[in-house]
């Protein structure tokens, strides 16, 4: 098993963004210190599930604080990016952190947020995905690049050769066979026992095409197949399930703003206790929380838990004391 984070950086109605951004910083640095494998962050757009609109931004800040800690985004949507600059952002990104970074790909979740950049159909947003992505592949590959119809000299390049490890998650199973032939670290976003069944068939896609030639992801002889985790851990049981619950509702509020702020069904079953729902609730004592856990990652079938210790309204520091507990008496039971 290997231990991550992840965060959505949410708004948040008590603190400033200066004061949100503080904190996934302290966040990051008491991570690096405990010796979590990376930190993940989403990018969201016009919504108050995220307000880290411009990931690359709090990732280089990031970097500044932390010695060991990889550093990724889950994902960079790059529908939203222009690919010449992405490509850089990317290869600073990796050049700062001295090769820290995990580098997450996809086309963004929301088709409401993809309007902002004039993307109308899922179709035009593959099409942009595509070619965001190819000219990145290529300009790794290159010291001149054609762009726009010009040869564009290129004087930077990742440290990571031939580029960072490559993240996709998904919550559309039909993906899982381009994600497992490709050899992609991957997050379901589903039930844990929807989500055993997924993994099991990426590991039996991934082993047939293991050898395969122009895989994206060759470059990593091992996937992480992993699951994102609310957790709140204290010294008290029903205290901990009490500020779990309150900040997972404020959480849900945020996941469901833009789909009924446009009259639209909700897509994803969230519940913090329900078999169903795609993202559930573990909170408890240190020892209520690792037995817990020690059934989920059955049921699951994971080999990567990106703890979610820092969600909706809750206070920066019971997030830090569940990080701590985490890492000193949750982790070594698991």
């Amino acid at each position: 098993m290997n231990f991550g984070l992840f965060d959505w950086v949410e708004h948040s109605e008590r603190l400033a963004p200066a004061q949100v951004f503080e904190h996934k910083l302290e966040l990051a640095e008491a991570a690096d210190q405990a010796g979590f494998h990376a930190y993940l962050l989403a990018e969201h757009q016009g919504t108050p599930l995220s307000i880290n609109a411009s990931p690359a931004l709090l990732l280089s800040a990031m970097i500044q604080r932390t010695r060991r800690l990889r550093l990724g985004a889950l994902t960079f949507c790059l529908p939203w990016h222009d690919p010449y600059r992405f490509y850089n952002e990317v290869c600073m990104l990796d050049q700062l952190s001295g090769g820290r970074l995990e580098l997450g790909v996809g086309r963004g979740v929301s088709p409401l947020e993809s309007l902002i950049f004039g993307l109308e159909d899922v179709e035009a947003s593959r099409r942009r995905y595509r070619e965001t992505l190819d000219f990145f592949f290529a300009a790794c590959a290159s010291r001149v690049v054609k762009y726009r119809g010009h040869d564009v000299e290129l004087y930077n390049k990742p440290v990571q050769k031939p580029y960072p490890p490559l993240w996709f998650p998904s919550s559309n199973r039909d993906s899982i066979e381009y994600t497992a032939r490709h050899g992609y670290h991957t997050a379901i976003i589903s039930s844990h026992a929807e989500a055993r069944a997924r993994f099991a068939q990426y590991r039996e896609i991934w082993s047939e095409h293991r050898q395969d030639a122009g895989r994206h992801n060759a470059h990593v002889c091992s996937p992480f197949l992993a699951r994102a985790q609310h957790l709140v851990i204290g010294d008290d049981e029903r205290q901990a399930i009490q500020a779990g619950v309150e900040a997972y509702e404020t959480w849900k509020s945020h996941m469901h703003h833009l789909t009924r702020k446009h009259g639209r069904p909700d897509v994803l079953p969230l519940d913090p206790f329900a078999e169903r729902s795609v993202q559930r609730l573990i909170a408890g004592t240190p020892a209520s929380v690792a037995a817990q856990l020690k059934a989920v990652i059955e049921e699951s079938g994971m080999n990567y838990l990106l703890c979610v210790f820092s969600f909706g309204g809750l206070p920066p520091r019971t997030a830090l004391r569940s990080l701590e507990l985490f890492a000193a008496e949750v982790r070594p039971r698991l």
